[in-house]
C-alpha cells in the first residue's frame, strides 16, 4: 500500500512542478532532474531513482491475521536496482 501512495506522491510532485498547462513533454522535462528530500521514503531523485531505490522503508509480514514488524522502518543509502 505505501508503495502505491509513494508512486502517486511522486507523480503528483512531478506534475505540479511541469505546472498548470501539463503536458508529455513538460511533465517529462520536470523529471528530468526532479528532487525533493524529507518524504516518508527519503530524499528522491530523478533519473537516480529509475536505477536505485530511495533511502529509506520498512518491512512488515502478515502472520496469524495479524501485520507484525518484520524490519522496522529506517534510512539507508540507496540499494542500486540489478
Amino acid at each position: 500500500m505505501m508503495t502505491g501512495y509513494m508512486s502517486a506522491d511522486l507523480f503528483l510532485s512531478i506534475a505540479e512542478k511541469a505546472g498548470k498547462d501539463l503536458t508529455v513533454a513538460s511533465f517529462q522535462k520536470a523529471a528530468d532532474g526532479f528532487s525533493d528530500a524529507g518524504t516518508m521514503v527519503g530524499d528522491r531523485q530523478l533519473p537516480r531513482g529509475q536505477k536505485e531505490s530511495f533511502g529509506c522503508g520498512a518491512l512488515v509480514q502478515l502472520k496469524d491475521g495479524a501485520y507484525r514488524v518484520s524490519s522496522p522502518f529506517t534510512c539507508y543509502e540507496p540499494i542500486p536496482f540489478k
